[in-house]
């Protein structure tokens, strides 16, 4: 069984209708349509789709964005049900690296019903698909509790990755990627040059003396410790034959 979770911006946008319409008559179409469930700013979105899950949905299906996955993706998880994705709207790099296309033509994409498991990354408990990045990083790191990063550069940004173009989310590790401004050659005619660093692991912890900004899947969260992990192979999802992994 199916369950289409249509995000509030999409109910709320009358330029949304049509495609909508096309949408679900595909959905008919191919025999997997489902039940229709509608996010609200005052609706709580876990008991909806726990409550669906109980009735016998193995399957949830959201139509929206990046944004409307982060609503959904702890409940998702722990029930152990698949994640769909009908991307619709700006915002969806997530359902682009999954190789699932926007709006209609992601109904046939569902339909072949192409199941991956992948890893998902934790961030004081809190657990994210694709990464997140500190862009103006000046933080001490303690890495798989073993040997501690601390960037001199002026200038620097970190960066993990989960699901990108150029990491791997079924190895039971998240890419942390250190970028700083390194001066090269003597004197006056040194310059500045970007170096990265690439160190896969399984545990993070940043510590800081002032409050930073990281961004979670695009959600800005702020404070001053931050402890970062893996789940590994802990979400099913389907996903296309573009995916990047």
């Amino acid at each position: 069984m199916y369950c289409y979770l249509y995000d509030e911006y999409i109910q709320q946008n009358k330029r949304y209708e049509r495609e909508l319409l096309k949408i679900e008559n595909r959905l008919t179409d191919l025999g997997i349509a489902g039940k229709i469930s509608r996010l609200a700013l005052f609706r709580n979105a876990e008991e909806m789709i726990r409550d669906e899950i109980e009735r016998g949905v193995q399957t949830v299906v959201v139509l929206g964005n990046d944004e409307t996955v982060r609503k959904v993706i702890d409940v998702v998880a722990d029930c152990e049900v698949v994640l769909g994705i009908i991307p619709i709207g700006p915002g969806n790099e997530l359902a682009r690296m999954m190789g699932i296309p926007e709006g209609v033509a992601a109904c046939d994409v569902l339909s072949a019903r192409r199941i991956e498991t992948i890893d998902v990354g934790t961030v004081n408990g809190r657990r994210f698909v694709t990464g997140l990045s500190v862009p103006d990083f000046h933080a001490e790191l303690t890495c798989e509790d073993q040997f501690r990063i601390t960037p001199t550069a002026r200038r620097a940004e970190l960066e993990i990755r989960n699901l990108a173009d150029v990491a791997n989310p079924c190895d039971g590790k998240f890419e942390a990627v250190i970028r700083a401004a390194v001066k090269t050659g003597w004197g006056i005619f040194g310059r500045k040059t970007l170096k990265e660093s690439v160190f896969p692991m399984k545990s993070l912890a940043i510590r800081s003396e002032n409050p930073i900004s990281l961004f979670v899947d695009g959600e800005e969260m702020t404070s001053t410790r931050f402890d970062i992990g893996i789940e590994p192979m802990f979400l099913r999802v389907i996903a296309g034959k573009e995916r990047v992994f």
